[in-house]
């Protein structure tokens, strides 16, 4: 029997599937692949929806799932205002609901980074295919067990680390790979740094927004106020969420940024995973009533390769990653100042600031195309798309493992970040990719998922028959 027809039927009659190995059936080859938006805000709003709308030909939105009404309720007016054709589109409070709807085939999660989990486990286990957006998890024994589930099941998975579909990227990696700067000795990787700001005053719970799942996994005792989360005013759903530089929301630029260009770092080094880190940051002050706490300022070295090659992530390097090779010659690689989305930086080049692709000598650079990276985000979800119809999870440029291996360098960052505070020489961790351990028993606690009475992986699990200790 088909792979996703097998779990639509399971699902229908209410028997949870078992896990398996799937096989390409190619059943959707001649239909469009029906999807679900889980959380619509700021990313959602201006990437993954628009993206998905410009695909008429092979995806239709069908679903809408959001804990504030009023933007499941704005998202599900514009998609039908966009198709123009009469469509309907369903509206969720409970993503559990809409994962367990048969005929949605595919999901796009675009939810604070501490839902990711969560959200995704249950999707991959309903049979659906999955968009996640970066950093794949929050811990990284989350994103061990995403990888996993995705594998068993044979999810088409992508991971919103659409930098894999940018040119400037692709060349600036291929050239790397190609051996034209020899052994790489070091490489510089500079991620932005946030502000402090936000406000712990408590206000009143807006109607429209269920706070208290909200807050998930984590703490139910702390106070509302629209930093903690986002902007309840639907004409500022693209500005920036105060939750990114909040724990345990979000672990700030580590993650933020750090998802970007650490993949993009692991991708030139070949999928190799660091030997370990060590360094030091800064943190935000909370004095006079400002609620965020990330990280602000930071130094951290990477070790790969045995300690022959070194990776300096620094707020005082240009956004963006310069691959240095044996004899001192270099290949850089960013966005710059064009914002493609909105987390992009806005910010006018500073003197000195290299263009998107520059090299030590133009030698070093393949030929670029600008007319050909237009749109690198909906080249990423294009190729999702086109995944989903093959029921290819090999298609994805960046699938579940891939995902979860790149996360996991920033999250062993932030745990070194977090056993250095207070000391002048920070931390130093070792990291055992095979069995994904530093052997230092305060940072290994710090993988853990969260967990807050029923939004528990374990009870997530358990409603498909299955159990934490046997998927990990």
């Amino acid at each position: 029997m088909q792979r996703r027809t097998f779990l639509k039927d399971m699902l229908a009659v209410g028997v949870a599937p078992i896990l398996f190995g799937g096989c390409a059936s190619k059943f959707m080859a001649n239909r469009r692949v029906n999807v679900g938006i889980i959380g619509y805000g700021r990313i959602a709003s201006s990437f993954e929806v628009p993206c998905v709308l410009r695909r008429k030909d092979i995806a239709r939105i069908v679903a809408v799932c959001d804990l504030d009404s009023k933007r499941a309720m704005a998202g599900a007016e514009r998609i039908e205002k966009a198709y123009n054709d009469g469509t309907k589109v369903s509206v969720f409070h409970n993503y559990k609901e809409l994962c367990a709807r048969p005929d949605i085939d595919a999901v796009m999660i675009c939810l604070p980074d501490f839902w990711h989990a969560l959200v995704a486990t249950t999707a991959i286990c309903s049979g659906k295919d999955v968009w996640l957006q970066k950093p794949f998890t929050q811990t990284i024994l989350e994103g061990r067990l995403l990888a996993n589930l995705a594998k068993k099941y044979g999810t088409v998975m992508q991971v919103g680390s659409q930098q894999r579909s940018w040119q400037v990227f692709q060349k600036a990696t291929a050239a790397v790979l190609e051996g034209k700067l020899g052994d790489i000795k070091r490489i510089e990787v500079g991620i932005g740094i946030d502000k402090e700001g936000g406000s712990s005053a408590p206000e009143k719970v807006p109607a429209n927004f269920d706070y208290e799942t909200w807050l998930g996994p984590t703490d139910h005792n702390v106070p509302y106020n629209y930093t903690r989360c986002h902007n309840d005013d639907l004409k500022k759903i693209g500005s920036r969420p105060g939750w990114i530089q909040l724990e345990p929301y979000g672990w700030g630029m580590i993650t933020n940024w750090g998802a970007h260009h650490l993949d993009v770092v692991r991708w030139g080094l070949g999928g190799i995973a660091p030997d370990g880190v060590s360094g030091t940051a800064k943190w935000m002050s909370t004095s006079g009533g400002k609620l965020w706490n990330a990280h602000t300022a930071y130094d951290l070295h990477y070790s790969f390769n045995g300690g022959r090659t070194d990776v300096h992530v620094c707020n005082r390097y240009q956004n963006g990653v310069k691959f240095i090779g044996e004899k001192g010659e270099w290949i850089f690689c960013t966005r710059n100042y064009k914002p493609i989305t909105p987390s992009d930086p806005k910010q006018a080049p500073k003197n000195g600031d290299l263009p998107p692709l520059a090299a030590s000598k133009p030698s070093l650079l393949p030929a670029f195309d600008t007319k050909n990276d237009w749109n690198p985000s909906q080249a990423h979800v294009d190729n999702w798309l086109e995944a989903v119809r093959a029921e290819d999870p090999s298609m994805t440029v960046t699938n579940a493992e891939s995902g979860h291996r790149s996360t996991s360098i920033c999250s062993l960052g932030k745990m070194c970040m977090d056993l250095g505070r207070g000391k002048k020489d920070g931390c130093s961790l070792s990291w055992n990719a095979a069995e994904e351990v530093t052997g230092n028993p305060l940072a290994d606690k710090l993988m853990k998922p969260f967990a807050n009475g029923k939004f528990d992986l374990k009870v997530n699990l358990a409603e498909f028959g299955l159990k934490f200790d046997a998927v990990i």
